[in-house]
């Protein structure tokens, strides 16, 4: 009894590394629009330096995945966990490099003289990090009616995806010294188009972790790997 309630702690304290590591991510994330709404090149240079702390989250995690199997032994819906926890974090450190990439496009466009708004960026932000907030508590707390929601709520990403990208060809076509500004926009909507898609892996794994067969919650469109 008093080993199982020891590995409990542990899987607790797993979780609680995992939140932590979502937290960073989404604020990079946050951080790198509120960059690129205020075309800030210093809050630029903040989010690529928070990149080191979600890499270093990443090797430590796994780290204590691997010294829990090899220790404690886990079966059944615990091992699914930690292993589910191994490819979680690879999502969420893929996550973390996105914002850096919409970063360096904040960075890119601070050197720009422009006036134009961010068609529905901000707006398709916001609901990239509803997900992300959604999806983890969903992991943690181990609720497959919320993962499955959030695979709903890619279909939102989706849509504004695809209407940023109808705005910005438009605004290209109307004026062609718009056209490397739009582009960086278009790469940005991209960027927060896949961690959509790294945010769907993680809800279909909490589907394995919970009824350990594999099933992807959203077959209409691809993920990412």
């Amino acid at each position: 009894m008093v080993i199982r309630e020891h590995f409990s702690g542990e899987l607790h304290a797993l979780r609680e590394r995992l939140l932590e590591m979502a937290s960073a991510s989404d604020s990079m994330v946050g951080l790198a629009i509120q960059a690129l709404s205020e075309r800030n090149p210093s809050i630029a240079e903040q989010v690529i330096a928070a990149d080191d702390v979600v890499d270093r989250l990443d090797i430590e995690i796994e780290a204590e995945c691997l010294r829990l199997i090899a220790q404690q032994q886990p079966v059944a819906r615990d091992l699914r966990f930690i292993g589910t926890a191994m490819k979680v974090i690879t999502d969420l450190e893929r996550i973390g490099d996105h914002a850096v990439d919409i970063a360096k496009v904040a960075r890119k466009l601070a050197l720009e003289t422009w006036t134009d708004p961010l068609v529905d960026l901000p707006r398709m932000a916001s609901v990239v990090r509803r997900m992300l907030g959604d999806v983890m508590i969903a992991l943690v707390n181990h609720d497959l009616a919320k993962a499955e929601s959030v695979v709903r709520q890619d279909d939102e990403v989706d849509l504004l995806f695809h209407q940023i990208g109808e705005d910005l060809y438009a605004t290209m076509s109307r004026n062609g010294t718009n056209v490397v500004r739009a582009s960086y926009l278009l790469f940005a909507a991209h960027y927060l188009e896949r961690i959509a898609d790294h945010i769907v892996n993680i809800a279909e794994r909490i589907h394995f972790v919970e009824r350990g067969e594999l099933h992807h919650l959203a077959p209409s469109h691809g993920n990412a790997s």
